[in-house]
């Protein structure tokens, strides 16, 4: 019998994992239903083979996983509303952002077990990065089930608590600087001539490629940045102006004030 994921909170990130889960898993070992306050956003969901419910209630009452993706405000309401269906047999994974295991283990009374989980929105297009924390004593079993499913979408990572803060830093926040950096590069095309729709193009080719090398490769990467620079080339008078304006030091204090604001949000 299929086991079934189910999704609370169908909105960009919890529409885009149970989404993702249904395109990815089309074999007939898990079914896949949710709710969302706006019920047109489960138009397209449903398309992909995800059965909209009328509400968290039932979703939790016909999911064995319970991906949890509302707002952090609204976490301690929608658990009270679902926690006289868990048992435990079923898993709830969070991705509310500051919402600690044990809150989560306050909140479903310790009927099942929880997990935390940190998600990124480049697992709208299945090339997400997840971290994910596990309340003590979860078994290997329903710890390898998680990591399984969150893999087909992007890379996972176990990591303490006490890191999540700055893993939302670096990496949760981290879409919002690269894209910073990609709309300064499309900007520079234009001025030199291109259009904005080729520039565009080019530019996340550029970040692409340079992904795919980062991870493939063992380099250092300022080594890899000094192949690209050949002496009294072009490439190296545009690397000169980053070092003088200190990009590589405004990157780290961006991501250092992003983990002071996480660890206050935590508190």
């Amino acid at each position: 019998m299929a086991r079934t994921i189910g999704c609370i909170g169908c909105g960009n990130m919890g529409g885009a994992l149970i989404g993702g889960f249904a395109e990815l898993m089309k074999d007939g070992e898990y079914a896949f239903c949710g709710c969302n306050r706006s019920p047109e956003r489960m138009k397209t969901l449903e398309e992909k083979g995800v059965a909209a419910l009328t509400g968290a209630e039932s979703v939790a009452e016909q999911a064995d996983i319970i991906l949890l993706a509302v707002k952090p405000a609204q976490v301690a309401e929608a658990l009270c509303g679902i926690r006289h269906t868990l048992n435990a047999d079923k898993i709830v994974v969070s991705v509310a952002a500051g919402i600690s295991l044990k809150r989560l283990a306050e909140g479903v009374d310790g009927r099942c077990p929880v997990v935390r989980c940190m998600p990124d929105t480049p697992a709208l297009v299945g090339k997400g990065v997840f971290a994910f924390c596990f309340a003590e004593g979860i078994k290997g079993k329903v710890k390898n089930e998680v990591l399984e499913l969150f893999g087909r979408l992007g890379q996972c990572f176990e990591l303490p608590e006490t890191k999540f803060a700055a893993f939302s830093a670096l990496v949760g926040a981290g879409p919002a600087y690269v894209f910073e950096m990609m709309h300064g590069l499309v900007q520079a095309g234009v001025t030199l001539g291109f259009t904005h729709a080729d520039a565009r193009r080019m530019v996340a080719g550029l970040f692409e490629g340079c992904a795919a090398m980062a991870q493939r490769d063992g380099a250092h990467l300022m080594q890899m940045r000094d192949a690209v620079c050949s002496p009294g080339g072009l490439t190296i008078a545009g690397v000169n102006v980053l070092d003088r304006k200190g990009l590589c030091g405004m990157l780290v204090d961006a991501v250092l004030a992003a983990d002071a604001r996480g660890r206050e949000m935590e508190k």
